[in-house]
């Protein structure tokens, strides 16, 4: 059993505090700040948990030096993950130089043992296929929206799957169900860009009504999966 520590807030494992709009939730959050490319770098670093990446979105404007740069930053500032990163078929973005920098992120996961924030988007079979490749890194597949069947080779891989406020849709009865079928210890609660601070409290009280469990026994199980999966402190 795995010793349950209980931060003051709720941890939100991906909210870009970052962003200029999300000032409201900056403050008193307790979150992983994820980095999308060389233009939040250092921005990312005012926060105690951040994570330094490219996004696919944006491979068309970073280079193999960013990459290189993209290390350096990893080896000495002390990131809690390596992302976001990840492939993102939705967009018409060459797919070779999306794997391209993903794998190269993958490779630095595995180097310097730190765990990996991956954005997937009709992308997710990929996306694990990849994953395969290196079967020592871990992290979370952020606002997933793969299948049911991927939600379950990603668990059963030792990934934690991240959800948002798209399950407090109740039209989005796929993901719903995943919520529901998904075992807790996998799931991490987040914001992403999303700027009301109550938010993440909804996304927690519905993942307690999809599990049909108490609110407290969400926050504490999905607080204590995001300190093993990042090592906080």
């Amino acid at each position: 059993m795995k010793f349950m520590i209980r931060f003051k807030n709720m941890i939100n494992s991906h909210a870009h505090l970052d962003f200029d709009d999300m000032n409201a939730i900056a403050e008193n959050a307790v979150a992983i700040v994820p980095s999308i490319g060389k233009q939040n770098w250092i921005d990312v670093q005012m926060y105690p948990y951040f994570a330094f990446g490219i996004h696919p979105w944006l491979v068309d404007i970073h280079t193999q030096s960013d990459l290189d740069y993209l290390e350096y930053l990893a080896k000495c500032n002390n990131p809690v993950a390596i992302g976001e990163c990840g492939l993102d078929y939705a967009k018409d973005i060459d797919k070779e130089k999306q794997v391209h920098f993903f794998t190269s992120q993958l490779v630095l996961a595995e180097k310097y043992d730190l765990p990996i924030i991956i954005h997937a988007v009709k992308a997710t079979e990929d996306v694990i296929f990849l994953l395969k490749k290196h079967p020592k890194v871990k992290g979370e597949i952020h606002g997933f929206s793969g299948s049911e069947e991927q939600a379950q080779r990603l668990t059963r891989m030792g990934f934690y799957l991240g959800f948002g406020m798209q399950i407090t849709n109740q039209k989005s009865t796929k993901i719903r169900q995943i919520v529901a079928n998904c075992p807790l210890e996998f799931i991490l609660i987040e914001t992403d860009d999303h700027t009301t601070p109550d938010d993440l409290s909804l996304v927690a009280q519905e993942i307690a009504d999809l599990k049909q469990i108490s609110l407290d026994q969400i926050i504490t199980q999905c607080d204590n999966n995001a300190i093993s999966l990042f090592n906080l402190k």
